[in-house]
């Protein structure tokens, strides 16, 4: 359901019957409402005419962001790895992939290479890191918790580091292999503890912070940082 106030806010209603409690995410210029699934229609207009002053606010906050420059694919160029800075190396005419190797992430392509070549190879090569990065953290923290994840895969999300569904499903935002790993390791319990607490109750921030003491730094540096995520 969508909910129109005026032309310039427009609001993304979502019912689950995994809530008790109702929540108000702004992303990406982006409104969404999750609300426990009973809460009538009424409260729901309720809740968000209350909150309309905090999420303009965020709005105001998000849209004068700094927004990363963008990246060029040439010998030289500054990527991320695990908070690791690397410096693009391309070999043209070499069939070697992707290497890390000294500092540098060299990317080998044709003598001619497309539009994209550069970026598709470097994309490949994250996801396929992210993967076997992140279900190794994964494994560990949940030998660590005793919680056992049912999958654990990456997926290009637009506007969230991970999701636990309720089958116990794990996926991440390939991503976040390029934040630090601290931040890493904090995505990865936050999911973890949904495995045992299907919200964000205070129960549910407690067993993160049993893992993570710090957690509220690296959600603060994701709400900072995350857009600069990115290759």
């Amino acid at each position: 359901m969508n909910l129109t106030f005026d032309k310039n806010l427009s609001i993304e209603v979502v019912r689950t019957k995994r809530r008790k409690t109702a929540s108000i995410k702004v992303f990406d210029g982006f409104v969404q409402a999750i609300v426990p699934d009973q809460l009538s229609d009424t409260r729901v207009n309720g809740l968000i005419q209350k909150r309309t002053p905090w999420i303009r606010s965020k709005l105001r906050e998000q849209s004068q962001a700094i927004t990363p420059r963008p990246k060029e694919y040439i010998s030289g160029e500054s990527f991320t790895y695990l908070g690791r800075n690397c410096r693009l190396k391309v070999l043209q005419g070499s069939d070697c992939g992707v290497k890390l190797k000294g500092g540098y992430l060299e990317v080998g392509v044709s003598k001619k290479p497309k539009d994209g070549d550069i970026r598709n190879a470097l994309v490949e090569w994250y996801e396929e890191h992210a993967l076997a990065r992140l279900t190794e953290k994964t494994n560990r923290y949940a030998g660590i918790m005793g919680v056992s994840p049912k999958s654990i895969s990456v997926r290009d999300y637009k506007s969230r580091w991970g999701s636990c569904s309720s089958k116990g499903d794990i996926s991440y935002n390939w991503r976040i292999i390029i934040a630090p790993h601290h931040i890493v390791d904090y995505v990865v319990v936050h999911e973890l503890c949904h495995l045992k607490h299907p919200n964000h109750s205070p129960a549910y921030w407690r067993s993160v912070k049993r893992e993570i003491p710090e957690y509220e730094v690296c959600r603060r540096w994701l709400k900072d940082h995350g857009a600069s995520l990115t290759i």
